[in-house]
């Protein structure tokens, strides 16, 4: 499940806490805070463990915003040869395809 890791780190270190307190207070291991706050990545039992933690409901802590989103090509910026060598390259693969259909 996908949380946001930039609110619980800004969270734990509001109320003072070094990952390995949140990680002891949790009954998790260091290493699942660091993950959880880097990556945003987490088991539900994990959720769980944090939003009882940090007496909050669990939606909280849930990703507002989505990640690893990859931007959409800027067409302008592809060599025009590039643009056309694509547009053959679908273009004869179509036709390859309708002859093996027929």
């Amino acid at each position: 499940m996908q949380l946001n890791g930039s609110f619980i780190r800004e969270t734990r270190t509001e109320r003072g806490w070094t990952q390995q307190q949140l990680a002891d207070i949790c009954g998790l291991s260091l290493r699942t805070i660091q993950r959880v706050e880097l990556h945003g990545i987490a088991s539900l039992e994990t959720s769980k463990a944090l939003a009882s933690a940090f007496e909050i409901e669990r939606t909280e802590l849930e990703q507002l915003e989505p990640t690893n989103v990859q931007p959409k090509a800027n067409l302008s910026a592809m060599p025009m040869w590039l643009l056309a060598m694509t547009f053959i390259s679908g273009l004869l693969t179509g036709m390859v395809a309708i002859k093996l259909l027929t």
